[in-house]
């Protein structure tokens, strides 16, 4: 994945109904993380999750990794920057 220069890779920390995934996505560089990421989901139905981890809600338990995911917004109950 080819990165645009004037973005940040954010660590983030995803909450679903079902899942807890943390990650990174890429933000502007002059923006807020709460004006990019609302910017962002009104623009389109997914979003871009690199290094992604995908934990259980219930156990906790790391279900699966990958490189690249894309995630339906409406899925989203919660995003923020892990730091």
């Amino acid at each position: 994945m080819a990165m645009n220069p004037n973005t940040k890779k954010t660590e983030v920390l995803i909450l679903t109904n079902e899942f807890v995934i943390s990650g990174y996505i890429y933000v502007p560089m002059n923006m807020r993380f709460s004006d990019a990421v609302n910017k962002f989901l009104k623009e389109t139905s997914f979003l871009p999750v690199v290094n992604a981890e995908i934990k259980s809600i219930s156990s906790n338990a790391t279900l699966e990794k990958r490189n690249f995911i894309l995630l339906s917004k409406d899925k989203i109950i919660v995003i923020s920057p892990a730091e």
